[in-house]
C-alpha cells in the first residue's frame, strides 16, 4: 500500500522516482491497446462473419477489464483482455461482438469496456476520429456535427464520435457547447466509459464561468436526466446559486448510477477548504478515486491535483497529474493540462530540471506543440 502523505517532505527525490516509473510505464491509453490476446493463429473469416462487415463495418479492437477489488489491480496487464470483431451493439449492459472465425455474436459485459478502437463504417467518421487524435478540436467540433446526420451509422460509433466532440469542446473551453453535445449521451444508454467524458469542471474552470454559461446550468440542474443535473450543479459550485448547488449534488450522492453518485461526491471535494484537505480529505478522496473503475479515474485525479496544489502540497499535485499522464493519455486535453500543471509546480519548487523532464520524457508523448519546451508554464 502507498501511503502518500509520507512523501511530504521529500518532494524532489519523491517526484524523481514517480516521474522514472511513469516514463517505464506503458504509455498506451485504455482505449489504445496493451492487452493481453491469445497467440495468434491463421484465422478463417466466416460468411456470418463478412456479411457483418459488409453490414456494420469493419472489424474493431476491444479491450475490456476482469473485475479487482480495487482499480490498482487494473494496472497489470494480465487483467485487460483483448478481442477484436465486428460490434453490433454496445450499451450499458452488453457489449455484441461478431468475431472473424465466429458463425454467431458473443456477449461480453458492457460496463467492463476499458477501451475501443472504433472500425468505422463511414469514411467520414475515421476522418473526425483523426483530426481528435491530431488535437484539432474545432474541425472536430465543426465536422462533427455533419457526420452524426449520416444514416446506418451503429449507434455505438454515434455514441463515440459524439464523447470525442464533448473532450473537443472542453479542450478549447466551450463549455456550454459541450454541455449541449453531452446531452446525447445523458438522454440513451450510454456506458460508463462514454459517460465519463461529462464535461465537468475537474480543475480551475470555475474561474472562468459566465453569466451566460450560469444561465444554461439553472436549467441543466432541473433536467429529469441525473447526469445533466450534475453538470448544472457542478457549473454553479462557484456562484450566487452554490447552496443550491450543494444541495443538489448531496442528492445525486446516493443516486442508484454508481458514477453519478461518485461524481457528485468528488464534485463536493471542493468545499473543504485547504487547510483541512490533508487532515480532513486527502486518504478518503484517495479511496473514492481507487474504487472507480480505471477509465472513470481521469477527472477525479484532475481535481485532487488541484485541490492539493489549493493546499500548498505541490509535490503531492505533481504526483496526481504524473498518473493522469500515464493512465490517461487517450484524455488529450486532461493529459496535456497535467502535463503543464505539473511543470509549473516543479518550477515554482525551483527544480528546472523536474519541470524540463516532465515535458520532454512525458510531453513528448502527446506530441505536445513547441512551446511546451520553452515555456512549460504556457497557458491555451
Amino acid at each position: 500500500m502507498i501511503h502518500r502523505p509520507s512523501f511530504v517532505n521529500r518532494t524532489k527525490s519523491f517526484a524523481v522516482v514517480w516521474l522514472c516509473l511513469v516514463c517505464c510505464f506503458p504509455m498506451w491509453a485504455w482505449t489504445q491497446g496493451g492487452g493481453t490476446q491469445e497467440p495468434r493463429t491463421e484465422v478463417v473469416e466466416t460468411e456470418y462473419y463478412r456479411q457483418a462487415v459488409e453490414k456494420l463495418g469493419p472489424s474493431s479492437k476491444v479491450l475490456w477489464s476482469e473485475p479487482g477489488e480495487n482499480s490498482l489491480n487494473r494496472w497489470r496487464a494480465r487483467s485487460i483482455i483483448e478481442a477484436s470483431g465486428v460490434v453490433v451493439s454496445w450499451d450499458v449492459d452488453k457489449l455484441v461482438v461478431i468475431k472473424p472465425e465466429a458463425n454467431g455474436p458473443s456477449n461480453f459485459p458492457g460496463d467492463l469496456v476499458v477501451g475501443i478502437e472504433p472500425g468505422w463504417k463511414s469514411p467520414a467518421y475515421a476522418q473526425v476520429h483523426s483530426l481528435f487524435e491530431q488535437r484539432k478540436f474545432k474541425e472536430v467540433l465543426q465536422q462533427g456535427q455533419a457526420v452524426l446526420s449520416l444514416a446506418e451509422i451503429p449507434r455505438w460509433q454515434q455514441r463515440v464520435m459524439v464523447s470525442e466532440m464533448v473532450d473537443s469542446a472542453m479542450a478549447i473551453q466551450q463549455y456550454s457547447a459541450a454541455a449541449r453535445v453531452f446531452k446525447v449521451l445523458a438522454q440513451d444508454s450510454t456506458p460508463e466509459l462514454l459517460l465519463s467524458r461529462i464535461p465537468l469542471p475537474w480543475s480551475d474552470e470555475l474561474l472562468r464561468v459566465t453569466p451566460a454559461l450560469t444561465q444554461e446550468a439553472l436549467g441543466w440542474i432541473e433536467s429529469d436526466k441525473p447526469a445533466m443535473q450534475l453538470v448544472g450543479a457542478s457549473w454553479l459550485l462557484a456562484g450566487e446559486h452554490r447552496l443550491a448547488a450543494i444541495d443538489k449534488l448531496k442528492s445525486l450522492s446516493s443516486n442508484a448510477s454508481p458514477m453519478i453518485a461518485a461524481y457528485s461526491k468528488i464534485q463536493l471535494w471542493r468545499l473543504t477548504i485547504p487547510e483541512e484537505i490533508l487532515s480532513d480529505g486527502f486518504l478518503e478522496w484517495v479511496a473514492q478515486r481507487d474504487a472507480l473503475p480505471v477509465p472513470l479515474q481521469a477527472g477525479p485525479t484532475m481535481l485532487l491535483a488541484h485541490r492539493l496544489e489549493q493546499a500548498n502540497q505541490p509535490k503531492l499535485a505533481i504526483a496526481e497529474w504524473l498518473r493522469v499522464t500515464s493512465m490517461h493519455a487517450d484524455r488529450y486535453h486532461l493529459a496535456e493540462q497535467a502535463v503543464r500543471r505539473g511543470a509549473d509546480a516543479a518550477k515554482k519548487l525551483g527544480d528546472e530540471e523536474l519541470a524540463q523532464k516532465i515535458v520532454q520524457k512525458i510531453g513528448s508523448s502527446f506530441s505536445l506543440p513547441k512551446r511546451f519546451g520553452n515555456d512549460a508554464s504556457a497557458r491555451d
